[in-house]
C-alpha cells in the first residue's frame, strides 16, 4: 500500500483555513464523556497556543458560551478579563503617546461582545486572582466585579446556579449604584442589564433564596425585566415519581415540584415563559432500567424534552396548594414541537445527548442550548 500523502495546511486557501480553525474551536458541548474528565474547551484552549493570530481567531468560538461551574473557572476567568483591562489601558497609553489610532496589541481582545451566555454554578466568595492583588487590599473585590460585569450584565442569557446567587446580587448591586450615579436626573434610562432569559439550576429550599433578590430595588427591577425563566437540576431530571405511569405503557405525567409555589411570579412582570428540561423517555419504561445508569456511572443517551408553562397559568396557581399536575404528551416525538393550549406545551430536541445522572447533566442541555 502505498503511503497516503500530506497536503501542506499552508497551501490551503485563506477563507478555508480560517474555516477550518473555527470548526476546530467551536466547544464539544454535546460530547459523551463527562465534563470532568475531559473540558468541552480542550480543542479551542489547545488552538490558542498555536500562534497569536489563530488565537484571535479561536477566542470568538471560545467565549460565545461561557461554562463556570467552579471557583477555580471563575477566578480564572475574571483574571483573564482583569488582563484584557489591563492590555487595553496599554493600548491607549501607546496611542495617546504615539499619536497613532492603529496602534497594534496583540494580546489584547475585547470579551464583552463576544460572550452570549454564561453559567456561574459555584458560590463566587473568591473571586480575586492572588497575583493580581495584596491579600489585604480591601477594593481588589468591588474592582473584581466592576470587571465581571462587563460580560455578566451584558448577556443575554445568563445561568445561575442557588449557591452563585449571592455573588450576582453584588454584581447587581455595583451596577446599580454607577448607574444610579451616572443617570441620577433620567429617570427612564434603561437598566444596566441586557438580560433577558434566566436559568436557575441546582436544589432550592424555597422563597427565602430569592429574597437576596426581591428585597432589593435593583434586584426587584432585575426579575421585572426577565422574559424567560427556566430551571433544572439532577434532582428532577431523574426523579422517579415521573415514571409511575410509565410502567402501564402511557407517557408519563409532570408533577411539577412544590417549591414553584414560592418563586415570587408578581414579581417577574414581563415574564411570558417557564419552562423545565427532561430527558425524552418512551413508554412503557421500568425505574429499574436506571440501576446500571445511575451506580455504575456508564451514563445514557436520550433526546431531550422541554416543558413550556405560561406565565399566566403559573401566576394564576400560585396559591393552588394541590400538585401541580400537567399531564403526558403521548404524541411528543424527537424533533417535534407539542402545544396543546396556548398556555402548556412541549418540545423534543433533534439530537439525543449523554446523561450521567449528575450536576453536569443540566449544564450540557444549557450549553447545547436546549433550555429554551
Amino acid at each position: 500500500m502505498e503511503p497516503i500523502s500530506q497536503f501542506p495546511f499552508s497551501k490551503l486557501p485563506t477563507e478555508l483555513t480560517l474555516l477550518i480553525f473555527q470548526y476546530a474551536a467551536q466547544p464539544t458541548f454535546d460530547q459523551n464523556e463527562e465534563y470532568k474528565s475531559k473540558s468541552p474547551y480542550f480543542s479551542a484552549l489547545r488552538l490558542c497556543l498555536v500562534s497569536k493570530l489563530v488565537r484571535r481567531i479561536v477566542l470568538p468560538e471560545l467565549l460565545h458560551t461561557v461554562s463556570l461551574p467552579k471557583s477555580d473557572n471563575l477566578k480564572m476567568f475574571v483574571r483573564a478579563l482583569l488582563m484584557q483591562k489591563q492590555y487595553a489601558e496599554i493600548r491607549n497609553n501607546l496611542q495617546l503617546n504615539c499619536g497613532d489610532e492603529q496602534t497594534p496589541n496583540n494580546l489584547y481582545f475585547d470579551y464583552t461582545p463576544r460572550v452570549h451566555k454564561i453559567w456561574i454554578a459555584c458560590f463566587g466568595e473568591d473571586i480575586v486572582p492572588d497575583d493580581f492583588f495584596p491579600p489585604d487590599y480591601a477594593p481588589a473585590r468591588q474592582l473584581a466585579i466592576s470587571a465581571l460585569n462587563t460580560v455578566l450584565l451584558t448577556v443575554p442569557s445568563l445561568a445561575l446556579s442557588w449557591t452563585s446567587l449571592k455573588l450576582f446580587s453584588e454584581c447587581l448591586e455595583h451596577a446599580w449604584m454607577s448607574h444610579t450615579d451616572t443617570n441620577a436626573n433620567d429617570e427612564h434610562s434603561p437598566p444596566p442589564w441586557n438580560t433577558r432569559t434566566l436559568t436557575m439550576s441546582g436544589w432550592t429550599g424555597g422563597s427565602g433564596q430569592w429574597e437576596v433578590l426581591t428585597n432589593t430595588p435593583q434586584g426587584s427591577a432585575f426579575l421585572s425585566s426577565i422574559s424567560h425563566l427556566t430551571y433544572g437540576s439532577s434532582e428532577i431530571v431523574f426523579d422517579d415519581q415521573f415514571f409511575n405511569s410509565m410502567y402501564g405503557g402511557f407517557a408519563r405525567n409532570y408533577i411539577l415540584p412544590s417549591w414553584m409555589r414560592s418563586i415570587p411570579w408578581l414579581s417577574f412582570k414581563n415574564l411570558q415563559m417557564f419552562s423545565i428540561a427532561y430527558p425524552h423517555i418512551k413508554p412503557p419504561f421500568y425505574a429499574y432500567e436506571f440501576d446500571e445508569f445511575r451506580e455504575l456511572k456508564k451514563g445514557r443517551s436520550f433526546h431531550v424534552e422541554l416543558l413550556m408553562l405560561s406565565a399566566a397559568l403559573l401566576t394564576s396557581r400560585r396559591n393552588d396548594q394541590g400538585n401541580w399536575r400537567i399531564h403526558g404528551f403521548a404524541e411528543a416525538e424527537p424533533g417535534k414541537m407539542c402545544i396543546r393550549t396556548e398556555r402548556v406545551g412541549l418540545k423534543v430536541s433533534h439530537f439525543p445527548i449523554q446523561f450521567w445522572d449528575d450536576d453536569s447533566d443540566y449544564e450540557k442541555i444549557w450549553a447545547c442550548g436546549l433550555h429554551v
